[in-house]
Protein backbone atom coordinates (compact mmCIF):
# COMPACT_ATOMS: atom_id res chain seq x y z
CA UNK A 1 0.00 0.00 0.00
CA UNK A 2 0.98 3.56 -0.62
CA UNK A 3 1.01 6.58 1.21
CA UNK A 4 -1.51 8.59 3.17
CA UNK A 5 -1.98 11.54 5.52
CA UNK A 6 -3.56 12.00 9.26
CA UNK A 7 -5.95 13.82 9.35
CA UNK A 8 -8.04 14.07 6.44
CA UNK A 9 -10.78 17.05 5.56
CA UNK A 10 -14.12 15.86 3.23
CA UNK A 11 -12.68 18.82 1.15
CA UNK A 12 -8.97 17.82 0.79
CA UNK A 13 -9.94 14.16 0.57
CA UNK A 14 -9.63 13.61 -2.85
CA UNK A 15 -5.99 15.37 -3.22
CA UNK A 16 -4.53 14.40 -0.20
CA UNK A 17 -4.95 10.06 0.81
CA UNK A 18 -1.93 9.80 -1.65
CA UNK A 19 0.49 12.34 0.48
CA UNK A 20 3.92 12.27 1.80
CA UNK A 21 3.89 10.17 5.21
CA UNK A 22 3.85 6.21 5.19
CA UNK A 23 0.82 3.87 5.79
CA UNK A 24 2.26 2.72 9.12
CA UNK A 25 3.55 6.40 10.15
CA UNK A 26 1.45 7.01 13.43
CA UNK A 27 1.10 4.07 14.65
CA UNK A 28 4.42 4.08 16.49
CA UNK A 29 3.27 6.93 18.66
CA UNK A 30 2.82 6.94 22.38
CA UNK A 31 -0.45 8.71 22.41
CA UNK A 32 -0.12 8.99 25.88
CA UNK A 33 2.88 11.38 25.15
CA UNK A 34 0.89 15.33 24.52
CA UNK A 35 3.35 17.22 21.88
CA UNK A 36 2.39 19.62 19.49
CA UNK A 37 1.39 17.89 16.92
CA UNK A 38 -1.42 15.89 19.76
CA UNK A 39 -4.80 16.23 17.89
CA UNK A 40 -8.25 15.96 19.75
CA UNK A 41 -9.55 12.62 19.52
CA UNK A 42 -13.33 13.86 18.43
CA UNK A 43 -11.32 16.08 16.00
CA UNK A 44 -10.08 13.01 14.62
CA UNK A 45 -13.32 10.97 14.77
CA UNK A 46 -14.88 13.63 12.80
CA UNK A 47 -12.55 13.74 10.31
CA UNK A 48 -12.90 9.63 9.89
CA UNK A 49 -16.70 10.13 9.94
CA UNK A 50 -15.88 12.51 6.70
CA UNK A 51 -13.82 9.86 4.92
CA UNK A 52 -16.46 7.43 5.58
CA UNK A 53 -19.37 9.50 4.04
CA UNK A 54 -17.06 10.62 0.42
CA UNK A 55 -16.60 7.06 0.53
CA UNK A 56 -20.06 5.91 0.83
CA UNK A 57 -21.20 8.93 -1.63
CA UNK A 58 -18.96 9.41 -3.81
CA UNK A 59 -17.01 8.00 -6.82
CA UNK A 60 -18.54 4.44 -5.75
CA UNK A 61 -21.73 4.91 -5.43
CA UNK A 62 -22.08 6.65 -8.76
CA UNK A 63 -20.31 3.70 -10.20
CA UNK A 64 -22.47 0.89 -8.48
CA UNK A 65 -25.73 3.24 -9.53
CA UNK A 66 -24.82 3.07 -12.96
CA UNK A 67 -24.08 -0.42 -13.16
CA UNK A 68 -27.36 -1.57 -11.34
CA UNK A 69 -29.09 0.68 -14.02
CA UNK A 70 -30.53 3.20 -11.87
CA UNK A 71 -28.24 5.99 -13.81
CA UNK A 72 -26.50 6.38 -17.16
CA UNK A 73 -22.94 7.41 -18.50
CA UNK A 74 -23.36 9.53 -21.20
CA UNK A 75 -20.22 11.58 -22.08
CA UNK A 76 -16.53 10.95 -21.81
CA UNK A 77 -15.26 8.26 -19.94
CA UNK A 78 -18.53 7.76 -18.25
CA UNK A 79 -19.81 6.51 -21.60
CA UNK A 80 -16.98 3.68 -20.72
CA UNK A 81 -17.66 2.94 -17.14
CA UNK A 82 -21.68 2.98 -17.94
CA UNK A 83 -21.14 0.41 -20.02
CA UNK A 84 -18.70 -1.84 -17.94
CA UNK A 85 -15.35 -1.02 -19.83
CA UNK A 86 -13.10 -0.28 -16.69
CA UNK A 87 -9.31 -0.59 -15.91
CA UNK A 88 -7.71 -1.31 -12.55
CA UNK A 89 -6.34 2.14 -12.38
CA UNK A 90 -10.66 3.73 -12.43
CA UNK A 91 -10.47 1.58 -8.55
CA UNK A 92 -7.17 3.83 -7.63
CA UNK A 93 -9.22 6.71 -5.60
CA UNK A 94 -12.14 4.50 -4.46
CA UNK A 95 -9.22 2.04 -2.79
CA UNK A 96 -7.24 4.99 -1.29
CA UNK A 97 -10.93 6.99 0.13
CA UNK A 98 -11.61 3.35 1.63
CA UNK A 99 -7.96 2.30 3.04
CA UNK A 100 -5.44 5.35 3.98
CA UNK A 101 -8.73 7.76 4.43
CA UNK A 102 -11.04 5.83 6.42
CA UNK A 103 -9.82 2.50 7.70
CA UNK A 104 -6.29 3.83 8.75
CA UNK A 105 -7.54 6.41 10.73
CA UNK A 106 -10.46 5.15 12.40
CA UNK A 107 -7.77 2.71 13.89
CA UNK A 108 -5.40 5.32 14.89
CA UNK A 109 -8.53 6.82 16.44
CA UNK A 110 -8.90 3.17 17.93
CA UNK A 111 -5.62 3.68 19.28
CA UNK A 112 -6.03 6.97 21.13
CA UNK A 113 -9.38 6.52 21.99
CA UNK A 114 -8.36 3.58 24.11
CA UNK A 115 -5.27 5.64 25.57
CA UNK A 116 -7.48 8.58 27.34
CA UNK A 117 -9.99 5.32 28.33
CA UNK A 118 -12.94 7.18 25.84
CA UNK A 119 -14.60 4.14 25.13
CA UNK A 120 -17.23 5.80 23.74
CA UNK A 121 -15.19 7.71 20.35
CA UNK A 122 -13.04 4.24 20.66
CA UNK A 123 -17.00 2.53 19.51
CA UNK A 124 -17.69 5.02 17.05
CA UNK A 125 -14.49 4.23 15.57
CA UNK A 126 -14.89 1.08 15.62
CA UNK A 127 -18.48 1.02 13.29
CA UNK A 128 -16.95 3.44 10.93
CA UNK A 129 -13.82 1.16 10.34
CA UNK A 130 -16.44 -1.81 9.60
CA UNK A 131 -18.76 0.19 7.32
CA UNK A 132 -15.25 0.75 5.33
CA UNK A 133 -13.99 -2.89 5.37
CA UNK A 134 -17.53 -4.27 5.06
CA UNK A 135 -17.71 -2.25 1.89
CA UNK A 136 -14.37 -3.22 1.24
CA UNK A 137 -15.50 -7.08 1.50
CA UNK A 138 -18.04 -6.90 -0.54
CA UNK A 139 -16.22 -4.86 -3.43
CA UNK A 140 -13.36 -6.50 -3.97
CA UNK A 141 -13.85 -10.16 -1.95
CA UNK A 142 -10.39 -10.75 -0.46
CA UNK A 143 -9.23 -7.35 0.77
CA UNK A 144 -6.52 -6.62 3.64
CA UNK A 145 -7.48 -6.14 6.76
CA UNK A 146 -5.48 -8.36 9.44
CA UNK A 147 -2.31 -6.07 8.29
CA UNK A 148 -3.96 -3.26 7.43
CA UNK A 149 -1.63 -0.20 9.50
CA UNK A 150 0.92 -2.89 10.47
CA UNK A 151 2.44 -3.75 7.17
CA UNK A 152 3.20 -2.01 3.70
CA UNK A 153 2.50 -5.30 2.00
CA UNK A 154 -0.26 -6.31 3.99
CA UNK A 155 -1.91 -9.97 2.58
CA UNK A 156 -4.94 -10.19 1.76
CA UNK A 157 -7.60 -11.95 4.11
CA UNK A 158 -10.14 -14.06 2.91
CA UNK A 159 -13.34 -12.31 1.95
CA UNK A 160 -15.57 -14.51 4.69
CA UNK A 161 -12.21 -13.93 7.21
CA UNK A 162 -12.74 -10.37 6.67
CA UNK A 163 -17.01 -10.59 7.59
CA UNK A 164 -16.48 -12.49 10.43
CA UNK A 165 -13.29 -10.18 11.51
CA UNK A 166 -16.27 -7.29 11.00
CA UNK A 167 -18.86 -8.97 13.05
CA UNK A 168 -16.30 -9.22 15.79
CA UNK A 169 -15.82 -5.89 15.32
CA UNK A 170 -19.20 -4.31 15.74
CA UNK A 171 -19.73 -6.32 18.77
CA UNK A 172 -17.09 -4.54 19.97
CA UNK A 173 -17.70 -1.70 19.19
CA UNK A 174 -21.42 -2.35 20.73
CA UNK A 175 -19.91 -2.85 24.70
CA UNK A 176 -18.05 0.50 24.20
CA UNK A 177 -20.86 2.31 23.17
CA UNK A 178 -23.18 0.97 25.84
CA UNK A 179 -20.55 1.70 28.44
CA UNK A 180 -21.47 4.74 30.83
CA UNK A 181 -17.41 6.18 30.27
CA UNK A 182 -16.06 8.46 27.79
CA UNK A 183 -17.45 11.97 26.15
CA UNK A 184 -18.39 11.81 22.23
CA UNK A 185 -18.75 15.58 21.92
CA UNK A 186 -21.99 17.00 20.11
CA UNK A 187 -20.33 19.32 18.20
CA UNK A 188 -18.18 16.47 16.60
CA UNK A 189 -20.79 14.11 15.98
CA UNK A 190 -22.10 14.86 12.51
CA UNK A 191 -24.97 12.44 12.54
CA UNK A 192 -26.27 11.96 16.31
CA UNK A 193 -24.91 14.78 18.28
CA UNK A 194 -22.91 12.66 20.63
CA UNK A 195 -25.54 10.18 21.42
CA UNK A 196 -23.47 7.00 21.59
CA UNK A 197 -27.02 4.40 22.02
CA UNK A 198 -27.88 5.97 18.44
CA UNK A 199 -24.27 4.82 17.13
CA UNK A 200 -25.01 1.37 18.93
CA UNK A 201 -28.26 0.59 16.90
CA UNK A 202 -26.23 1.59 13.40
CA UNK A 203 -23.59 -0.83 14.38
CA UNK A 204 -26.53 -3.50 14.71
CA UNK A 205 -28.32 -2.83 11.72
CA UNK A 206 -24.49 -2.79 10.01
CA UNK A 207 -24.22 -6.61 11.88
CA UNK A 208 -27.30 -7.45 10.05
CA UNK A 209 -26.46 -6.01 6.73
CA UNK A 210 -23.35 -8.09 6.89
CA UNK A 211 -24.92 -11.37 7.81
CA UNK A 212 -27.75 -10.62 4.55
CA UNK A 213 -24.69 -10.79 2.11
CA UNK A 214 -23.17 -13.93 4.24
CA UNK A 215 -26.82 -15.74 3.78
CA UNK A 216 -26.92 -16.04 7.67
CA UNK A 217 -30.18 -14.82 7.44
CA UNK A 218 -30.97 -15.46 11.18
CA UNK A 219 -28.41 -13.60 12.67
CA UNK A 220 -29.57 -10.93 10.33
CA UNK A 221 -33.18 -10.63 11.49
CA UNK A 222 -31.49 -10.87 15.02
CA UNK A 223 -29.45 -8.05 14.58
CA UNK A 224 -31.99 -5.94 12.61
CA UNK A 225 -34.42 -6.10 15.70
CA UNK A 226 -31.89 -4.37 17.39
CA UNK A 227 -31.10 -1.68 14.85
CA UNK A 228 -32.30 1.64 13.63
CA UNK A 229 -35.87 1.24 15.10
CA UNK A 230 -37.47 4.56 13.47
CA UNK A 231 -36.63 6.94 10.58
CA UNK A 232 -35.22 9.48 13.21
CA UNK A 233 -32.38 6.84 13.99
CA UNK A 234 -30.93 7.38 10.31
CA UNK A 235 -27.20 7.93 9.80
CA UNK A 236 -27.80 10.48 7.11
CA UNK A 237 -24.72 12.31 6.62
CA UNK A 238 -25.69 16.40 6.50
CA UNK A 239 -25.10 18.97 3.94
CA UNK A 240 -24.83 22.47 3.51
CA UNK A 241 -24.28 25.60 1.05
CA UNK A 242 -20.79 26.10 1.43
CA UNK A 243 -18.92 24.24 -1.85
CA UNK A 244 -17.07 22.14 0.24
CA UNK A 245 -20.10 20.59 2.13
CA UNK A 246 -22.36 20.64 -0.92
CA UNK A 247 -24.05 16.79 -1.66
CA UNK A 248 -22.01 14.86 -3.67
CA UNK A 249 -24.08 14.10 -6.31
CA UNK A 250 -25.01 17.61 -6.76
CA UNK A 251 -21.28 18.81 -6.58
CA UNK A 252 -20.70 16.11 -9.36
CA UNK A 253 -23.75 16.54 -11.29
CA UNK A 254 -23.89 20.57 -11.41
CA UNK A 255 -20.37 21.53 -10.65
CA UNK A 256 -18.02 19.50 -11.39
CA UNK A 257 -19.22 17.09 -14.38
CA UNK A 258 -22.19 18.30 -15.36
CA UNK A 259 -23.83 16.45 -18.24
CA UNK A 260 -21.44 13.41 -17.40
CA UNK A 261 -24.15 11.31 -16.01
CA UNK A 262 -27.75 11.32 -16.16
CA UNK A 263 -30.96 8.61 -15.98
CA UNK A 264 -31.47 7.99 -19.94
CA UNK A 265 -33.59 5.39 -20.30
CA UNK A 266 -32.39 3.42 -16.91
CA UNK A 267 -34.56 0.60 -15.23
CA UNK A 268 -35.13 2.31 -12.33
CA UNK A 269 -37.10 5.46 -13.04
CA UNK A 270 -38.72 3.15 -15.47
CA UNK A 271 -39.69 1.43 -12.92
CA UNK A 272 -41.18 4.59 -10.66
CA UNK A 273 -42.35 7.22 -13.12
CA UNK A 274 -46.61 6.63 -13.04
CA UNK A 275 -46.62 7.27 -16.81
CA UNK A 276 -45.00 3.91 -17.67
CA UNK A 277 -47.85 2.42 -16.13
CA UNK A 278 -48.95 -0.28 -19.00
CA UNK A 279 -46.45 0.44 -20.82
CA UNK A 280 -43.63 -0.95 -18.68
CA UNK A 281 -44.11 -4.21 -18.11
CA UNK A 282 -42.05 -4.41 -14.69
CA UNK A 283 -43.61 -0.92 -13.65
CA UNK A 284 -43.98 -0.50 -9.81
CA UNK A 285 -47.17 1.89 -10.03
CA UNK A 286 -50.78 -0.46 -9.63
CA UNK A 287 -53.76 0.35 -7.45
CA UNK A 288 -51.70 -0.53 -3.62
CA UNK A 289 -48.60 1.74 -4.84
CA UNK A 290 -48.28 5.61 -6.52
CA UNK A 291 -44.62 5.99 -6.73
CA UNK A 292 -45.66 9.25 -8.17
CA UNK A 293 -43.85 10.74 -4.83
CA UNK A 294 -41.10 8.74 -5.07
CA UNK A 295 -39.85 9.45 -8.88
CA UNK A 296 -40.25 13.05 -8.47
CA UNK A 297 -37.99 12.65 -5.84
CA UNK A 298 -35.43 11.30 -7.21
CA UNK A 299 -35.99 11.84 -10.79
CA UNK A 300 -37.01 14.38 -13.76
CA UNK A 301 -38.07 13.56 -17.57
CA UNK A 302 -40.44 11.65 -19.27
CA UNK A 303 -40.39 8.67 -21.75
CA UNK A 304 -37.06 7.71 -20.93
CA UNK A 305 -35.34 10.95 -21.27
CA UNK A 306 -34.95 10.85 -17.57
CA UNK A 307 -32.11 13.06 -15.37
CA UNK A 308 -31.13 13.01 -11.37
CA UNK A 309 -33.68 15.31 -9.83
CA UNK A 310 -31.34 18.44 -8.49
CA UNK A 311 -34.17 20.66 -7.54
CA UNK A 312 -34.44 21.84 -3.44
CA UNK A 313 -35.80 19.40 -1.01
CA UNK A 314 -35.22 16.28 -3.87
CA UNK A 315 -32.81 13.61 -3.89
CA UNK A 316 -29.96 15.38 -4.90
CA UNK A 317 -30.53 18.82 -4.03
CA UNK A 318 -27.47 20.90 -3.07
CA UNK A 319 -28.23 20.27 0.69
CA UNK A 320 -30.00 17.12 0.47
CA UNK A 321 -28.36 14.77 3.29
CA UNK A 322 -27.42 11.82 2.49
CA UNK A 323 -28.37 7.93 3.58
CA UNK A 324 -25.99 5.74 4.85
CA UNK A 325 -27.98 3.56 7.15
CA UNK A 326 -31.35 3.65 7.75
CA UNK A 327 -34.61 2.30 9.21
CA UNK A 328 -35.97 1.39 5.74
CA UNK A 329 -32.94 -0.96 5.38
CA UNK A 330 -33.42 -2.05 8.85
CA UNK A 331 -37.05 -2.80 8.13
CA UNK A 332 -36.29 -4.22 4.49
CA UNK A 333 -33.10 -7.23 6.07
CA UNK A 334 -35.80 -8.27 8.56
CA UNK A 335 -38.37 -8.58 5.60
CA UNK A 336 -36.03 -10.47 3.48
CA UNK A 337 -34.69 -12.39 6.41
CA UNK A 338 -38.28 -13.34 7.31
CA UNK A 339 -39.40 -14.76 3.78
CA UNK A 340 -35.84 -17.09 3.35
CA UNK A 341 -36.81 -18.73 6.75
CA UNK A 342 -40.55 -19.19 5.55
CA UNK A 343 -42.13 -16.39 7.90
CA UNK A 344 -44.09 -15.18 4.98
CA UNK A 345 -46.64 -13.34 7.34
CA UNK A 346 -43.57 -11.62 9.68
CA UNK A 347 -42.20 -10.79 5.74
CA UNK A 348 -45.01 -8.93 5.30
CA UNK A 349 -45.58 -7.12 8.74
CA UNK A 350 -41.58 -5.81 8.11
CA UNK A 351 -42.20 -4.62 4.43
CA UNK A 352 -45.40 -2.83 5.47
CA UNK A 353 -43.78 -1.09 8.10
CA UNK A 354 -41.43 0.25 5.52
CA UNK A 355 -44.34 1.56 3.09
CA UNK A 356 -46.21 3.34 6.34
CA UNK A 357 -42.66 5.02 6.77
CA UNK A 358 -42.65 6.05 2.83
CA UNK A 359 -46.23 7.54 2.86
CA UNK A 360 -44.98 10.04 5.55
CA UNK A 361 -42.62 11.05 3.38
CA UNK A 362 -44.50 11.08 0.01
CA UNK A 363 -47.77 11.42 1.21
CA UNK A 364 -49.98 14.44 0.24
CA UNK A 365 -52.83 16.04 1.35
CA UNK A 366 -55.37 17.05 -0.79
CA UNK A 367 -55.19 20.81 -2.11
CA UNK A 368 -58.38 22.33 -3.52
CA UNK A 369 -58.82 24.55 -6.36
CA UNK A 370 -58.73 28.04 -5.74
CA UNK A 371 -61.24 30.05 -8.36
CA UNK A 372 -60.38 32.59 -10.56
CA UNK A 373 -60.70 35.98 -9.40
CA UNK A 374 -60.42 39.40 -11.28
CA UNK A 375 -56.57 39.50 -10.86
CA UNK A 376 -55.97 35.93 -10.33
CA UNK A 377 -55.86 32.97 -12.64
CA UNK A 378 -57.56 30.00 -11.04
CA UNK A 379 -55.44 27.03 -9.45
CA UNK A 380 -56.45 23.53 -10.30
CA UNK A 381 -57.07 21.41 -7.35
CA UNK A 382 -54.05 18.82 -6.45
CA UNK A 383 -55.38 15.53 -6.00
CA UNK A 384 -54.30 13.75 -2.99
CA UNK A 385 -51.82 10.54 -2.77
CA UNK A 386 -51.05 8.50 -0.35
CA UNK A 387 -49.01 5.93 -2.51
CA UNK A 388 -48.68 2.81 -0.28
CA UNK A 389 -51.56 0.68 0.85
CA UNK A 390 -50.57 -2.32 2.97
CA UNK A 391 -50.14 -5.32 1.24
CA UNK A 392 -51.86 -8.81 2.82
CA UNK A 393 -50.56 -12.50 2.31
CA UNK A 394 -53.71 -12.23 -0.82
CA UNK A 395 -51.46 -9.79 -3.00
CA UNK A 396 -48.80 -12.16 -3.29
CA UNK A 397 -50.98 -15.59 -3.99
CA UNK A 398 -51.67 -16.67 -7.61
CA UNK A 399 -54.13 -14.42 -8.92
CA UNK A 400 -52.64 -11.38 -6.68
CA UNK A 401 -51.77 -8.08 -7.42
CA UNK A 402 -48.11 -8.90 -6.81
CA UNK A 403 -47.90 -12.14 -8.61
CA UNK A 404 -47.73 -12.83 -12.11
CA UNK A 405 -49.24 -16.33 -11.97
CA UNK A 406 -45.80 -17.67 -12.01
CA UNK A 407 -44.60 -17.31 -9.11
CA UNK A 408 -45.28 -19.41 -5.06
CA UNK A 409 -46.51 -16.52 -2.55
CA UNK A 410 -43.06 -16.57 -1.13
CA UNK A 411 -41.36 -16.19 -4.23
CA UNK A 412 -43.46 -13.48 -5.04
CA UNK A 413 -43.07 -12.00 -1.63
CA UNK A 414 -38.93 -11.92 -2.04
CA UNK A 415 -39.42 -10.49 -5.43
CA UNK A 416 -41.69 -7.15 -3.84
CA UNK A 417 -38.99 -7.08 -1.16
CA UNK A 418 -36.12 -7.28 -3.29
CA UNK A 419 -37.68 -4.63 -5.65
CA UNK A 420 -38.52 -2.58 -2.94
CA UNK A 421 -34.74 -2.53 -1.40
CA UNK A 422 -33.61 -1.58 -5.23
CA UNK A 423 -35.83 1.66 -5.60
CA UNK A 424 -35.04 2.37 -1.86
CA UNK A 425 -31.16 1.94 -2.74
CA UNK A 426 -30.76 4.52 -5.64
CA UNK A 427 -27.79 6.12 -5.43
CA UNK A 428 -26.41 3.27 -2.58
CA UNK A 429 -23.62 0.94 -2.84
CA UNK A 430 -26.00 -1.52 -1.23
CA UNK A 431 -28.02 -2.18 -4.87
CA UNK A 432 -25.18 -3.19 -6.24
CA UNK A 433 -24.51 -5.79 -3.27
CA UNK A 434 -27.68 -7.54 -3.36
CA UNK A 435 -27.82 -7.29 -7.70
CA UNK A 436 -24.60 -9.98 -7.19
CA UNK A 437 -25.88 -12.06 -4.00
CA UNK A 438 -29.37 -12.93 -5.79
CA UNK A 439 -27.62 -13.38 -8.74
CA UNK A 440 -30.00 -10.08 -10.80
CA UNK A 441 -33.15 -11.97 -9.71
CA UNK A 442 -34.65 -8.69 -10.75
CA UNK A 443 -33.32 -8.77 -14.13
CA UNK A 444 -31.39 -5.67 -14.14
CA UNK A 445 -30.55 -4.94 -17.67
CA UNK A 446 -27.05 -5.22 -18.86
CA UNK A 447 -25.49 -2.25 -20.82
CA UNK A 448 -23.28 -2.42 -23.67
CA UNK A 449 -21.98 -5.77 -25.62
CA UNK A 450 -22.03 -7.73 -22.04
CA UNK A 451 -23.78 -10.69 -21.27
CA UNK A 452 -24.58 -10.05 -17.40
CA UNK A 453 -23.69 -7.79 -14.92
CA UNK A 454 -20.40 -7.08 -13.27
CA UNK A 455 -18.97 -8.94 -10.05
CA UNK A 456 -16.65 -7.29 -8.60
CA UNK A 457 -14.13 -4.22 -8.49
CA UNK A 458 -10.94 -4.67 -9.77
CA UNK A 459 -8.19 -4.64 -7.53
CA UNK A 460 -6.46 -0.83 -7.77
CA UNK A 461 -3.31 -0.68 -10.48
CA UNK A 462 -1.40 1.23 -7.69
CA UNK A 463 -1.95 -1.86 -5.02
CA UNK A 464 -1.24 -4.88 -7.97
CA UNK A 465 2.03 -2.25 -8.14
CA UNK A 466 3.12 -2.03 -4.72
CA UNK A 467 2.07 -5.02 -3.26
CA UNK A 468 2.98 -8.48 -4.11
CA UNK A 469 0.18 -10.30 -1.95
CA UNK A 470 -2.18 -8.78 -4.45
CA UNK A 471 -4.08 -12.25 -5.61
CA UNK A 472 -2.21 -13.44 -8.50
CA UNK A 473 -4.03 -14.24 -11.13
CA UNK A 474 -5.91 -11.14 -10.64
CA UNK A 475 -9.84 -11.60 -11.09
CA UNK A 476 -11.61 -10.01 -13.62
CA UNK A 477 -14.45 -8.06 -13.53
CA UNK A 478 -17.08 -11.09 -14.19
CA UNK A 479 -16.12 -13.63 -11.80
CA UNK A 480 -17.81 -13.77 -8.99
CA UNK A 481 -16.29 -13.45 -5.05
CA UNK A 482 -16.20 -16.07 -2.92
CA UNK A 483 -19.38 -15.85 -0.93
CA UNK A 484 -21.29 -15.56 -4.49
CA UNK A 485 -20.06 -17.82 -6.07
Amino acid sequence: MKKILRYISIFSLAVSVMGCESFVDGFEEDPNNPSGKSVDVNNMIQGVMLADALLHEGEMARLTGMWTNQFTGVDRQYVNLNEYRVSAGDFDSPWSTMYYGTIAQARLAKKKARAELNPKVEGVAQVLEAHAAGTAAALFGDVPFSEVTVSETPVFDPQEEVYNSVQVLLDSAITNLELNKGILKAEKDLYYTGNAQNWARVAYTLKARYYLHTGDYAKAEEAALKGISSPEGNMVTPHGEAYYSLNVFYSFGQSERVGYMTAENAFAPLLLDPAQQGTFAKNRNNAKTDETGRFNFYYTGEDGAYDLNYADTTAYGYNQGYSMVTYAETQLIIAEARVRQGNVNGAIDALNARRTALNAIYGRPAVPAVPATPTTPEVPAIPEYKPYQMFTLEDFAIGGIENNGSLSPEQALLMEIMEERYVTFIGNIEAFNDARRTDNLLGIPVKGTANKLPERFLYPQNEVNSNPNTPNPLPDLYEPTALNK
